[in-house]
């Protein structure tokens, strides 16, 4: 029992190192904004066997670094992003205090991440699947939505071709992959490369994607190459 409140008690001493590092510190100790609901949703779909984690506890956490990030300034877009990456770090780092370590926390992670999106992306499949071509649908209504997620800014995104038989774009920066390196986290990047397959895993029995993914293994590029099921 000494031994398992040891184990946790430097899990938390751990990430309290980390935060101090890269939180700053300030003299005002004014509390942050709570902006707590915005990470609440997806934590509701975390679900693991004998794992409780303290709301209270986590939405401290994340308010100091959604204040950090300077969140509330940031587009809608980019806020998107920063909701995601603190999901999967904090996510990551209360699994880590049950021993449930980075590659099989992935899958709870991911799934809870699916859990979230799925209202929306099951409305799209829905939608594209009543036309004569779910492929192309997929195509014509994806393009925009990638383009306003996967901002320029964050991505260096490039479509090489978009039509009814491929769809094919290049990203040569990933605004995740340099988040969880500023954090010291790159074992959490193949999380948001999950999080980023997401519209296709809904899709696959219309989709095939062959991805090219160097990011996670700290590459400098991701290709994404989608043709219609065969």
């Amino acid at each position: 029992m000494n031994e398992e409140v040891n184990t946790t008690q430097e899990a938390d001493d751990d990430e309290e190192v980390v935060l101090e590092r890269i939180i700053p510190e300030e003299e005002d100790n004014t509390p942050p904004p709570d902006r707590f609901e915005r990470i609440q949703p997806i934590f509701e779909h975390l679900k693991v066997d004998k794992v409780e984690i303290n709301q209270e506890e986590l939405r401290e956490k994340f308010n100091r670094l959604w204040q950090y990030e300077d969140g509330d300034n940031m587009d809608e877009a980019e806020q998107y992003l920063l909701t995601v990456a603190l999901f999967i770090y904090f996510a990551h780092i209360a699994l880590d205090e049950f021993n449930i370590h980075t590659v099989k926390a992935r899958k709870f992670v991911t799934q809870a991440l699916i859990d979230w999106c799925k209202p929306e992306v099951d409305q799209q499949v829905e939608a594209e699947k009543a036309t004569d071509n779910p492929f192309k649908a997929f195509v014509e209504n994806g393009e925009p939505r990638v383009d306003a997620t996967y901002f320029w800014r964050g991505f260096l995104r490039d479509t090489k071709k978009a039509d009814e038989n491929q769809w094919d774009y290049k990203m040569k920066q990933c605004w995740f992959h340099k988040f969880f390196i500023r954090y010291g986290r790159v074992d959490f990047i193949e999380s948001a490369c999950d999080f980023d397959r997401i519209p296709w895993k809904a899709r696959e029995d219309y989709v095939d994607l062959k991805l090219s993914n160097t990011f996670a293994k700290l590459g400098s590029f991701c290709q994404f190459k989608y043709t219609p099921k065969k």
